[in-house]
């Protein structure tokens, strides 16, 4: 559907010169939800805003189901741009106009009379919950009633993809519940594309297919959402997905003076990943039988991501050190990643023998 090709987006004002987006290539499916995360500043929504040419990339191709639209003319391009509905994080909504010619603004040259203009404004109001809000003004509404008229609004041409740029930062988080789920109904009926653009990883667990993950205008890993969450590669990705889960809160423990879990210099403290049927399996209790070594699980998470079960342990053991490696080669050979990492952290720098 949508194809990034090397894309490069530079910003040069005569005395700075800043390269946003650096030679990003990405391939987008049909009727996926394809999120693309980063810190502010990493370039996600310059990357985005070149998908549409509201930003023209330096050096690339955007290719829109085949056809590179940096070639096309101001004209055709406008034509193509209603195919591609975008909604952002600040609604960018029109005071003085009320939620109904809010939603008919991008029908303004469509030829619609005004009968077949009030059916298709009040199909998509019903479509987004808000029949009953047509004569309200912006100010009246709250922050997912306004997401919802952007919604409405991005929906107005019947396009075939949909951005969102930062949709769901200025919402809380039961209002972004509620929105991710719209968005995901909308991409089930209508059969939309849907590119996510966030800083949030709750936000990608929640409703995405695949996601790339940029740092300093280039994406420096990229995978389905099960994949990125159960094994990824990059610190950055790591420290992302902390965000999501309370796993970073058992190394801040970690690094307090008082040795709260009483770890000693032999035992073994290690994080497991694991996905699919492996998570129903007792393994815990049977390596300590097995192997007569105890496991003390100090932290345990389990997520639901697209129907398949992703989970991450903290995991200490204790016991004979030649016993805990053979424990931890049993949990590889079933496929579950572990890995050993230090736990004297920064007060004693004790680092384990398993490797």
């Amino acid at each position: 559907m949508i194809e990034i090709r090397n894309v490069t987006k530079t910003f040069d004002d005569g005395k700075n010169k800043i390269i946003a987006v650096d030679n990003v290539s990405i391939k987008i499916e049909k009727g996926e939800i394809y999120g693309i995360i980063g810190y502010s500043g990493a370039g996600k929504s310059t990357l985005v805003r070149c998908i549409n040419l509201l930003e023209r990339p330096t050096k690339g191709k955007i290719l829109f189901k085949g056809k590179d639209l940096t070639v096309f003319s101001e004209k055709n391009l406008r034509e193509k741009r209603k195919k591609i509905g975008m909604i952002f994080q600040n609604f960018n909504l029109f005071n003085s106009r009320n939620v109904y010619h809010n939603v008919a603004y991008p029908l303004k040259g469509s030829k619609l009379s005004k009968s077949e203009e009030k059916k298709k404004v009040r199909e998509l109001l019903q479509l987004v919950g808000l029949s009953d809000k047509e004569n309200s003004y912006p100010s009246q509404l709250s922050g997912g009633q306004k997401q919802r008229v952007g919604i409405a609004r991005a929906l107005a041409n019947d396009p075939e993809v949909l951005l969102c740029d930062e949709a769901t930062s200025a919402l809380d988080p039961k209002t972004t519940t509620s929105i991710l789920k719209l968005l995901k109904e909308l991409k089930e009926k209508l059969g939309l594309t849907i590119v996510l653009i966030t800083h949030e990883m709750t936000v990608i667990k929640e409703i995405c297919d695949r996601v790339s993950i940029m740092e300093q205008g280039r994406v420096i890993e990229e995978g389905n959402t099960i994949k990125i969450f159960s094994n990824p590669e990059k610190e950055a990705t790591k420290g992302f997905l902390e965000t999501a889960t309370n796993s970073s809160k058992i190394f801040d423990v970690l690094q307090l003076k008082d040795n709260i879990f009483n770890i000693q210099k032999d035992d073994v403290l290690t994080k497991v990943n694991y996905l699919g049927d492996c998570t129903k399996d007792a393994l815990i209790s049977e390596v300590s039988r097995k192997f007569k070594i105890n496991a003390s699980i100090l932290y345990g998470n389990l997520e639901i991501l697209n129907q398949t079960p992703v989970g991450e342990l903290i995991v200490l053991f204790i016991g004979e050190t030649a016993s805990i490696q053979k424990s931890i080669d049993y949990f590889r050979e079933k496929g579950i990643l572990v890995e050993v990492i230090e736990h004297g952290r920064n007060s004693s720098k004790v680092y384990t023998k398993c490797s």
